[in-house]
Order: C-alpha cells, then sequence, then structure tokens
C-alpha cells in the first residue's frame, strides 16, 4: 500500500549500523533514503525521500535516550509513518525508548524478530538459533544479564499479540490487533517469518498508520515491502583497485578473526591496534593503495566496559590514516559504535544508501563521494569482509611476479598458529571462493578466472509447478547478481511473468525472451528467457504434471547444448521433481546423473556447500543396500579426488579432507560391521596419501560434521545419500548449494526441493538461488573470443 497524500516515512535508531541497515531496507527504485547523524538538523530533502536519524543513543544514560526521541518526534505532522529501530537482542536503552515513543499517544507495536538472523520471538521471548536469548551467550560482550522476556526488558507491562494471532485470518489479527492496542501498553508481537512480519505490518496500518512500528531491521523490511516500490537498483561497480580501502573492525565478535584473516590472506595489510588509547602509540605507516584492515589486538575476552574508548581509538587512527593517504579512500566499517565514531572523526553528517552488499552490509555515500559500507559486528560469516571488498574493489591486474607482504607495524600481531597438516594461509580461505593473494596494491579477491567480461550463465526453470520460477525472478533481481554474472533464463517465460505477479514484482521486472544467450541485454530489472513455452497457461501451482516433468528434462538438455557449445561457461538448476521427470518419460533419478548423461561424463559426483561445511558423496540417489554394495575403493579414490580437484580450483591450496566411514563409530575396529571400512575406504585413502593428498579416516560420520563445522575439515566425504544430506540441511539448508563435480562445465543449484506445498503462495526464499548463483560466478571460466 503505498503512503497517501501528505503522508512520509521517518525512522530512528539507537547507532549508525542500525540506521544504515534501516534506510536500506525502506530504499526501492522509487524511493531514495538517507541517514543523519543529528537528530537536531532535518536539512531538506528532494520529495520521496526518507528520512533516518542516527541517535547515537546506546551508550547515553536511560534519560538523554528519551529526551533524544522526544526531540526527533516533536512538531512531527500527524500523518508521518513513524518506524523505530530497535536490537533484536533488546540491547541498548530499549526501555526508555519505548517509554518515549508510547509518550506521544500514539501507540506502539515492538516486533523485534529478525527472521534473516534466525532470532525469532515466541511467546514474547527472544531466540536466537532457537535458543532463549536469557540462556545462550548472545549477550556475551555486554555489562547486564539478558532479559528473560519482552517485557522483562521493557519493565513495564505489555499486551502480548501471540504467533496464533499474527498468523490466524486477517480479521483474527486486526480484531486482536485492535483490542491489544485499545489497552494504551505497548503492544508485543511474536514473529518467526518475514509473512508474519509483513502480516503485522498491512494490519497495523490499515489499523492505524499513526502507531509506531518499533522492530528490528526485520520489521523495517516489511515496512518497505509494504510500501512497494520494488527493489532497489543494483549497486554500482567497484572502484579502482588502485583506491584506498581502510576496513575498521570494531567488534568483539568471535567470527570477526576468521573474517579479518580471510581478507588478510587475500593481500590485505593488517594493523592491529594495542588496547591503550591514552597513547599514541608506535606511528603506523601511510595508507597505501589497496585494502588495509584496521582492529583491536584481541589478548582475551572482551571488556565491554572498554568498548566505547577502544571505538574512539579507532577511529583517531583511521582518521590519522586516512590523512596519509595518497588520494580518496573509502571505507567498510562493522560495528555500530565504532562506525559513529569514525564518521564523527571525519566530519561526515549524511550518508546516501544506495544497497545492500550482503543482509546488513549497507554501501552508501557520503555527500563529498566517499563510499562506506556500515555492518553490524554480528551480522556476516566468514566471508563477509570479502564479499564487502568484492563489491568495493575491481580485481588487481595479475602480473607474473610473487605477491609481497603488506608492512607489518609494531603492534601487529603474528599470525594464529595453523592446524597440523596445513598452513596458515590454507585455513583462512573459504571452499568456492576464489582466494589467490592478490599482488601489492592488496586488493579484493577474484572470481575465478574472471578477469575480463563476466560469465554467462543458463539458469534452468526446473519443474515449473514448484518454487523455481519464484526464487528465480527476485535472485536475478538482486542487486549483486548482474555484478557478478549475465544469467539467462531457459525456461518458459509466462511462467516467470506468473511469478513476478505473485511476488508484487510484476511492474518491477521486465522479461524478454531471446533467443541465443548472444541477443540478451543485462540491464537492472530485465531478465533474459531462451523461451521454449512449453508449459499451458492454466499449469496448476504445487501439483504433480508430467508435462511439467518433461518441460524440466528439455531446459537442461538446452542449457546442457549452450554450455558444450561454449555459448554459456555454467549452469544453475532451479529445482525439479523426479516423480515428474519420470511420468515425463525420462527415468534419471536427479539432475545430477542428467547432466551426466547430456555432457557425455560416465561419473561425477554431488557435492553440497554451505557456510558451514561441504561434502561430497561417494554415492547418492540408490538404496541404502545398494549404495554399501556400489562402495568400492576406485569409486572413493576418484570421488575424493574430484572433491579435491573442486577445491583446489577455487583457491583452497592444500584442502584437509575428511572420510567417513560406512558402519557406526566406523567400525569401531571390527566390532560393528563385517570390516566394509578396511576393504572399501582404507586402500584408497592409503593411494591419496601416497599422491600427496590430505585425505583422513575414516571417520565416525556423528562426529565428522562436528569436526567439519568447528573448521578441522575443509570437506566431508559421505559415503551415502543420507549421511551426507542429513547434517548438511541441518547446518544451512537455506543457503545451501548443491554442485555437480566432474562435469565438463560448472554446475550449481539449489539445496531444496520444488517445495509443492508453498508453491504459487510467493513466500519461498531466493537466498539458496542467489547462493547457488554466486558460487556459479566463483567457479565459472571467463568467456572467450
Amino acid at each position: 500500500m503505498p503512503l497517501g497524500p501528505g503522508q512520509r516515512v521517518l525512522a530512528v535508531a539507537d547507532d549508525l549500523s542500525g540506521a544504515a541497515e534501516t534506510a536500506a531496507a525502506l530504499l526501492s527504485r522509487t524511493t531514495r533514503t538517507r541517514v543523519l547523524l543529528d537528530p537536531r538538523t532535518d536539512t531538506p530533502a528532494p520529495a520521496g525521500t526518507t528520512t533516518v536519524f542516527d541517535l547515537d543513543s546506546r551508550q547515553l544514560s536511560a534519560a538523554d535516550a528519551a529526551a533524544r526521541i522526544t526531540t526527533v518526534l516533536t512538531g512531527l505532522a500527524p500523518a508521518t509513518v513513524v518506524c523505530k529501530k530497535v536490537d533484536s537482542l533488546l540491547r541498548g536503552n530499549l526501555a526508555a525508548e519505548i517509554a518515549a515513543l508510547a509518550a506521544t499517544g500514539r501507540g506502539v507495536l515492538l516486533a523485534p524478530a529478525l527472521p534473516a538472523e534466525r532470532r525469532t520471538v515466541r511467546d514474547g521471548v527472544p531466540h536466537t538459533d532457537g535458543v532463549p536469548l536469557h540462556t545462550g551467550d548472545a549477550w556475551r560482550a555486554e555489562t547486564a544479564a539478558p532479559p528473560r522476556s519482552v517485557a522483562e526488558a521493557l519493565g513495564v507491562p505489555v499486551a502480548l499479540l501471540g504467533l496464533q494471532a499474527v498468523r490466524g485470518p486477517d480479521h483474527h489479527l486486526r480484531t486482536a490487533l485492535r483490542e491489544a492496542l485499545a489497552t494504551g501498553l505497548p503492544v508485543v508481537a511474536d514473529a518467526e517469518t518475514d509473512a508474519d512480519l509483513d502480516a503485522l505490518l498491512a494490519a497495523t496500518l490499515d489499523i492505524d498508520p499513526r502507531v509506531v512500528l518499533a522492530g528490528s531491521a526485520g520489521l523495517a523490511l516489511a515496512l518497505g515491502r509494504t510500501l512497494g516500490g520494488g527493489p532497489p537498483a543494483p549497486l554500482p561497480p567497484p572502484g579502482p583497485a588502485t583506491r584506498p580501502l581502510l576496513v575498521v573492525v570494531g567488534t568483539a565478535e568471535p567470527v570477526a578473526a576468521e573474517q579479518v584473516r580471510r581478507l588478510v590472506t587475500d593481500g590485505a595489510a593488517l594493523y592491529a591496534l594495542d588496547h591503550a588509547p591514552s597513547h599514541p602509540g608506535p606511528a603506523l605507516p601511510p595508507l597505501r593503495p589497496g585494502i588495509t584492515v584496521l582492529t583491536p589486538r584481541q589478548d582475551g575476552p572482551p571488556d565491554p566496559a572498554a568498548a566505547r574508548s577502544i571505538a574512539r581509538h579507532l577511529a583517531r587512527t583511521a582518521a590519522a590514516l586516512l590523512d596519509t593517504a595518497p588520494g580518496p579512500a573509502d571505507l567498510v566499517l562493522t560495528g555500530g559504535e565504532t562506525a559513529r565514531r569514525v564518521l564523527d572523526a571525519l566530519g561526515v553528517r549524511e550518508l546516501r544508501p544506495r544497497g545492500q552488499v550482503h543482509h546488513g552490509a549497507v554501501l552508501a555515500e557520503t555527500p563529498d563521494g566517499r563510499t562506506v559500507v556500515t555492518r553490524p559486528g554480528s551480522y556476516g560469516g566468514a566471508d563477509s569482509l570479502r564479499l564487502i571488498a568484492r563489491a568495493l574493489r575491481a580485481p588487481a591486474a595479475r602480473t607474473p611476479t610473487t605477491p609481497t607482504a603488506p608492512p607489518t607495524p609494531p603492534s601487529t600481531p603474528a599470525p594464529p598458529a595453523p592446524k597440523p597438516g596445513r598452513t596458515s594461509q590454507d585455513h583462512a580461505k573459504g571452499p568456492f571462493m576464489n582466494a589467490t593473494p592478490a599482488a601489492a596494491a592488496g586488493t579484493a579477491p577474484t572470481t575465478a578466472g574472471n578477469t575480463g567480461a563476466l560469465p554467462v550463465i543458463a539458469v534452468t526453470m526446473g519443474d515449473g509447478a514448484g518454487i523455481g520460477p519464484e526464487v528465480i525472478v527476485p535472485a536475478l533481481l538482486d542487486p549483486g547478481t548482474l555484478s557478478r554474472i549475465r544469467p539467462v533464463v531457459v525456461g518458459d517465460a509466462e511462467r516467470l511473468r506468473l511469478a513476478a505477479e505473485l511476488l508484487g514484482l510484476a511492474d518491477q521486472v521486465e522479461i524478454v525472451t531471446v533467443e541465443a544467450p548472444a541477443d540478451a541485454e543485462f540491464t537492472p530489472g530485465r531478465i533474459n528467457v531462451i523461451d521454449l513455452g512449453l508449459l499451458p497457461a492454466d499449469l496448476p501451482w504445487g501439483k504433480l504434471s508430467a508435462v511439467a516433468g518433461d518441460a524440466a528434462y528439455q531446459y537442461v538438455r538446452v542449457a546442457s547444448e549452450l554450455a558444450l557449445s561454449g555459448a554459456v561457461q555454467g549452469i544453475c538448476t532451479a529445482p525439479l521433481n523426479k516423480e515428474a521427470l519420470h511420468a515425463g518419460g525420462h527415468l534419471y533419478p536427479g539432475h545430477t546423473e542428467l547432466l551426466a548423461h547430456l555432457t557425455g561424463v560416465e561419473e561425477v559426483s554431488m557435492m553440497l556447500s554451505t557456510d558451514t561445511v561441504k561434502v561430497i558423496h561417494v554415492t547418492t540417489h540408490i538404496g541404502l543396500i545398494d549404495a554399501v554394495a556400489r562402495i568400492e575403493p576406485g569409486l572413493v579414490e576418484r570421488t575424493v579426488r574430484r572433491g579435491h580437484d573442486a577445491l583446489v580450483r577455487a583457491g583452497v591450496e592444500h584442502p584437509v579432507i575428511g572420510v567417513c566411514g560406512i558402519n557406526p563409530h566406523a567400525g569401531e575396529n571390527g566390532l560393528f560391521g563385517y570390516g566394509e571400512e578396511e576393504e572399501k575406504i582404507v586402500p584408497a585413502l592409503e593411494v591419496l596419501r601416497a599422491d600427496g593428498i590430505d585425505a583422513r579416516g575414516p571417520l565416525p560420520a556423528d562426529t565428522a560434521f562436528f569436526l567439519a563445522g568447528r573448521g578441522d575439515y575443509d570437506l566431508i566425504v559421505a559415503m551415502y545419500h543420507d549421511q551426507g544430506h542429513g547434517p548438511v540441511k541441518i547446518l544451512g539448508l537455506e543457503a545451501g548449494v548443491n554442485l555437480t563435480v566432474g562435469l565438463p562445465v560448472i554446475r550449481t543449484s539449489v539445496d531444496h526441493g520444488t517445495a509443492f506445498d508453498i508453491a504459487g503462495t510467493g513466500t519461498a526464499d531466493p537466498g539458496s538461488m542467489i547462493e547457488a548463483l554466486r558460487q556459479a560466478a566463483a567457479l565459472a571460466p571467463n568467456p572467450t573470443g
């Protein structure tokens, strides 16, 4: 529902990264946003601009934080929609700020759930990854104990809107919400999914748009979706490799150390500051072209009391370094407090968001032309800083010389000790991210082989009755997709148009049919389709169909022909339904075997990839008894070699590979089974090790995945389908990717099925498709000619 005449949106946040995240959530093709760093100033802005204030109140007293809320809202036009960004973990001056909002008489809806980060609210109790907030360690860097409920965090009675009401029929939700608001108490709403937040937003704006919408970035995203306007335009292209980029890491989150280590492995210079804010410390070398990381030295557990002084120390040092830069420099700032202090030191009072590199990593521009990425300290996986650097910096030209090490100031710590059998450089590299150290300029990693034009990727539509069309459309509109690949869908154009209508994107996307990839044009909002026209207009969603099964086969067939001819450099597949495939007359167990047949390859392997664990399968779509019978030393050896070669090609020079056993406890020295491990696996491992491949095992499968998740192994070799698929789907289904290893062409796929139960509802998550496209870009070669 677009805003009515005279309406506008004003948002406030208690720190800079939250303000930027909120602004990005409200950004669209038709709506601009800006972040102001001074709550006393509201400079004129063009029509259609949403203003987000960073109140910088996280570290203030409760009274001062409430006063800043009051300052911003005083004299506000009644038609203004107010959105208050709160911390999804309920940190900061939440109670005082909600009380100040309630004092306006507008009413307050508080929905702090953040589904994108697996932070939910059930029965008024916040959860992280399914664990109640007060029983986990998410508050480890705070001085106070975590609250047991949202009501306890507020310290006042609340009206609770439970999941049953949120997910009930629209009229029931509106009735429950009206009754809750009528109490005059803050209304705390349960939510676990984006759909829950969308329902809450629609109901609240329908009942009374004056109600203050208080919540995490998840609620801001729901507001952006509810107001319409479509997705934002693509991010600007990366800047030159020679322009300095300063990455300031001001967070004590455990993942930060790995994020920094991976960036340094790629050639970035590292300056680690001692915790001596009152002492100037040793002089640092001038900021050089390329990437430099500035972070506090971590000698022990974080000291919450020192957080603000450390942030100021980082800010002063960052400003001093930027003064030494040979030219204009850009910034990456993690942690809201650190980000604010750095921009204060530079005199920056306004940011103009352009989009997000990944969830929470907001790319913005300053009025003087500097690019700044801000990101909450707790967001992002191990490759977060790599992805940000790749979005900001074009790859440096390769040189035949050996990369030189960055200058090391006196305060730079020694690299962490490597694990046995591998170097620290190997440990820092993540599979399927090209991690070749850059030349002396210290630039971000390059996409594998991509020194020229982006690779063309054929995206097959999968089973048209499933969710394939619904995940393809948003994935190809994602700001990062066109910065990595040139996608061409092989499928049915009309089905994609129907999916766009279901998603509310019909006005923001142009679906264009082309005869061949060479005819495609790659511009924001355009989806190129090689239209086979095989599906009837009335094909029902979510129903098994032989017609859809045959069409899914034809899409893959055409994509394979394009790949073998060199017209595309990779294939990314949406899910097909095996029963429908068979009903359509194509008797293949799945995509893996179908692609092997179409490309003339006798044997391939299925590999599943998530941020947590990578696994390759010795056998896949056969019964368990048949799988055990098929396993033999030659097959195990070839599978391990395929996995090893894929990792090396992706930038892991010396992969450590864990090989599972077949029986419980890997046979327990003959106690379980009939010696299958000694007969079928050990001989293969002996040959592999003799060839220098670090393959370890046989390992008990029930511990192998735990060790891989901890980082001991780059790849796990599973002996049969469920041994590998079960753990992977628990550890990373939403962003999992399926790769076929051993084909003459790169092939990636989502790691989920056709989901007939939700097909046609517009609720499918495109995250796995976006990740599959990203990994296709990381592995695909350059186009030639």
